[in-house]
């Protein structure tokens, strides 16, 4: 380690460098070695870039000779965890070169350059060059590959770009589904991690929705939510979040039998779990056979609880949720049978502005039934929706305006 930062000081750089054009074999075998380990050393990464090592670096990628290979692609690597370097390395054409080592039959030699373009990919304008330079077909055959060290590396690549908005199309386009997919029903927890993460961005557009549900996305992602690796079950969840907003996959997500594990990980103490699976029910819920199901799944009891959540974005997807469960004739009576009126009511006085919105809305569906009508009153909830008559913001008072106007038509409640 003192040697790297002495080697540098005594001015050893420009020499070593320029070996790496030598003829002779085992001189570029040891000056690219050398640069390989004085990489290793923080201000050497700035210091070899400097001298102007990385052109040369770059064309020894294409060397015939599998050890300078996989030196250079090592020094490339250690170099790129530099964010200066992660630009220059792209500028002096390093990447046709690095996505070359990608198909080399030398498992180190591709092992080095895949984990190189994983740093460089850490850049956002990097996403898109290394899209374009043509890397997602060997990185995606990679993820198949019988190597779980080349899987592993190869599914960080393809999560860093997948976190681009155009990728998120461009890597199912050109077949990263199956291979995903097929990650999701491994035992490698790492690889469950990486896999789970580039389902749930990729799930994020539209259009891949629709694809990962027809490649069968949907059960492994669901069998993972029973998982005992926190960040899996996280992933899935969220990916399943991200899927069930698409109309056709709210059927899907309850036919495969999803409901149970959704609804018991509303019991969750990790908050972004939590906060995923109130808000994939809530998006279940739009769904007309959905709003029975969700009912006779056992949610009324946890998602009522759930009213009184610290997190003001679980209280509203859970607020939303039983407002569009609200809609159906019988769960305006079990919504009140399980306890709901009093937290539905105290969301009223809610500081948040959405979740006042949900309550109320979701009292102006149950105040609809004849007997709830009576309940509503007599839960206490006139006096917040009377000051809510006099809110500046119009949409709660009009959503007020309903619940009263409904709770009107009570003879009691007309003296009240």
């Amino acid at each position: 380690a003192e040697n790297k930062v002495k080697i540098q000081q005594e001015g050893a750089l420009g020499s070593i460098i320029s070996l790496l054009k030598s003829p002779n074999e085992q001189t570029l075998i040891y000056s690219s070695e050398a640069l390989r380990h004085l990489s290793m050393n923080a201000q050497n990464k700035e210091e070899i870039e400097r001298a102007g090592a990385l052109p040369l670096l770059v064309e020894l990628l294409s060397c015939p000779l599998d050890e300078v290979q996989e030196h250079v692609a090592v020094c490339l690597q250690n170099l790129s965890v530099n964010a200066n370097n992660k630009i220059r390395i792209v500028q002096v054409g390093g990447l046709p070169a690095l996505i070359e080592l990608l198909r080399s039959r030398n498992k180190k030699v591709q092992a080095q350059g895949v984990v190189a373009l994983r740093n460089l990919s850490v850049n956002a304008d990097n996403k898109v060059y290394i899209v374009d330079e043509g890397a997602l077909p060997p990185l995606i055959a990679l993820l198949s590959s019988p190597d779980e060290e080349l899987q592993e590396h190869s599914s960080v690549v393809i999560h860093n770009l997948s976190e681009n908005a155009e990728n998120k199309v461009k890597i199912v386009r050109e077949g990263g589904l199956p291979p995903l997919i097929s990650l999701l029903s491994g035992f490698n927890q790492r690889l469950l991690e990486l896999a789970t993460a580039t389902v749930m961005n990729l799930a994020t557009n539209p259009e891949n929705k629709v694809r990962i549900a027809q490649r069968g996305g949907i059960p492994p992602l669901i069998g993972l939510l029973p998982s005992s690796n926190d960040l899996v079950q996280e992933q899935a969840m969220g990916s399943l979040c991200q899927l069930s907003m698409n109309a056709e996959n709210k059927v899907k997500i309850q036919q495969e039998g999803a409901l149970g594990s959704i609804i018991s990980l509303l019991k969750s103490p990790n908050e972004q779990t939590l906060i995923y699976s109130s808000e994939a029910l809530r998006h279940l819920s739009m769904n007309a056979q959905n709003k029975e199901e969700i009912e006779r799944a056992g949610a009324l009891p946890l998602l009522v609880e759930l009213l009184s959540c610290p997190l003001d974005e679980v209280q509203e997807h859970v607020a939303v949720c039983l407002q569009n469960l609200s809609v159906n004739a019988n769960n305006k009576i079990r919504i009140v049978q399980v306890g709901g009126l009093p937290a539905l009511i105290e969301l009223l006085r809610s500081r948040n502005k959405k979740v006042q919105a949900q309550g109320v809305v979701a009292l102006r569906n149950l105040s609809v039934n004849a007997d709830n009508k009576v309940y509503i009153v007599d839960e206490g909830a006139l006096p917040p929706l009377i000051a809510l008559l006099s809110s500046p913001d119009e949409e709660l008072q009009e959503h007020s305006s309903v619940v009263i106007h409904n709770l009107s038509e009570n003879a009691e409640n007309k003296v009240k």
